[in-house]
């Protein structure tokens, strides 16, 4: 039986140790962990699991647990109004079950979580400034009665806590959005920079992976006579990608991105049946993708292409990131399309020039009509197998190599007449 003193002493230990979390400069996964010990140790608990809201997708997903779970932090994940945990979410109440917590009509077992298969259960809203941020879950192995105390000493450390883990999150998205301005402008100076449109694309591929922690990220340009996607540019710790053949658009899911013109986000591309290359992504250990379109001119041109290796819901600020770079992206592909079009046009219309001076000198030395000129440039291209342009180039030359050796003889003759 604990004593009045000894629970005042431990209430005060309480304070003290939230005190020094909510003073301290701590990550969110961090306040979690402290957060779950606190809890654990206040309602002498077998399991204490935390759950924050994630916005983009409307879900409640874990993100702590007083249990190794590695594999399911981040992958758990429920609808708002889903399960016993969405239900609070949902509605900011409380729920406290004392025995057969399973055989509530509201409850969502997960076969990964052995906490599921407790018999007394105790959810309580995660709370910031009165708004739902997340939910807090007590299990007990055997039947519990949750006493009016213990509901409102767990309600107490999650509002003492919510106000915290928001700031830390709000810190981790300025971070974030610090670290995507950063590579926006890297991205805008790679352009700006270099003449060369591999590098260009290579810098942007590197830039994005680094930036979104991700596996592989890679740029596609389509081949329209072809119909098929080629690699381009790619940021990759999986070699076996890059050794893939040319992709055919044809029923793929890059065709969607490329017909429609927008994002696709596949949490799991081994789930996904229209995937092509299943078995390469489970040798690479690829799980999710983010793809979205270069768009130019109003013409989708490739896509960029990002693949984690652990399951992921891109977020709507994460697709929106990509979706800026890959209209620069864009933008530096056709400004260096338009490049080589116009060396091209420059370098046809020199050659056009040399060829008729060569053309010229062949009419005046030989005696030709102008298109018997041609005619013999282009038979002497033919059987050299040297380009029109580099026998007129010779042409020129030997003329004007003729020209100096006629000028330096006439020289000569006169100085002897002298």
């Amino acid at each position: 039986m604990v004593t009045v003193a000894e629970g005042s002493s431990q209430q005060v230990a309480l304070l003290h140790r939230i005190s020094n979390i909510v003073s301290s400069d701590q990550d969110v996964e961090s306040i979690l962990q402290e957060m779950v010990h606190l809890i654990m140790n206040a309602t002498h608990s077998d399991a204490c699991l935390v759950y924050l809201i994630e916005h983009a997708t409307n879900e409640i997903v874990l993100r702590a647990s007083q249990l190794p779970h590695d594999a399911e932090i981040g992958k758990v994940r429920m609808q708002m109004g889903e399960g016993i945990t969405g239900w609070v979410a949902a509605h900011n109440s409380v729920v406290a079950l004392g025995r057969n917590a399973s055989s509530d009509l509201r409850f969502k077992a997960f076969s990964s979580l052995q906490e599921d298969t407790y018999e007394a259960f105790l959810s309580v809203p995660l709370v910031d400034s009165g708004v739902i941020i997340g939910v807090i879950n007590v299990h007990h192995r055997e039947p519990h009665q949750h006493s009016s105390d213990e509901v409102a000493l767990v309600t107490f450390i999650g509002e003492q806590m919510g106000g915290l883990i928001a700031r830390a999150r709000l810190t981790e998205q300025s971070q974030t959005a610090v670290r995507r301005m950063e590579t926006l402008a890297a991205v805008a100076q790679a352009i700006s920079a270099e003449s060369y449109l591999e590098r260009i694309l290579q810098a942007i591929s590197e830039m994005l992976a680094e930036t979104l922690d991700s596996a592989v990220c890679s740029i596609l340009l389509v081949d329209d006579e072809r119909k098929e996607l080629t690699v381009s540019a790619a940021r990759c710790s999986a070699p076996d990608y890059m050794h893939r053949m040319p992709i055919r658009m044809e029923g793929s899911l890059i065709e969607y991105v490329v017909r429609e013109g927008h994002p696709i986000v596949i949490s799991n591309v081994h789930n996904e049946k229209q995937y092509r290359y299943p078995e390469l992504a489970r040798k690479s250990g690829l799980t999710s993708l983010l793809a979205a379109p270069l768009t130019s001119q109003g013409k989708v041109i490739g896509t960029i292409n990002i693949y984690t290796r652990d399951e992921r819901a891109f977020s709507d600020d994460e697709v929106g990131f990509v979706k800026v770079v890959a209209g620069q992206a864009a933008i530096a592909i056709q400004n260096a399309r338009l490049m080589s079009e116009t060396l091209d046009m420059k370098r046809t219309l020199e050659a056009r020039k040399l060829i008729e001076r060569a053309k010229g000198i062949l009419q005046y030395k030989h005696s030709l009509t102008e298109e018997e000129a041609y005619l013999r440039l282009r038979n002497e291209s033919r059987r050299l197998r040297r380009s029109m342009r580099d026998l007129a180039e010779a042409v020129i030359l030997a003329d004007d190599l003729n020209r100096k050796d006629g000028a330096k003889v006439a020289v000569r003759e006169d100085e002897d007449i002298m």
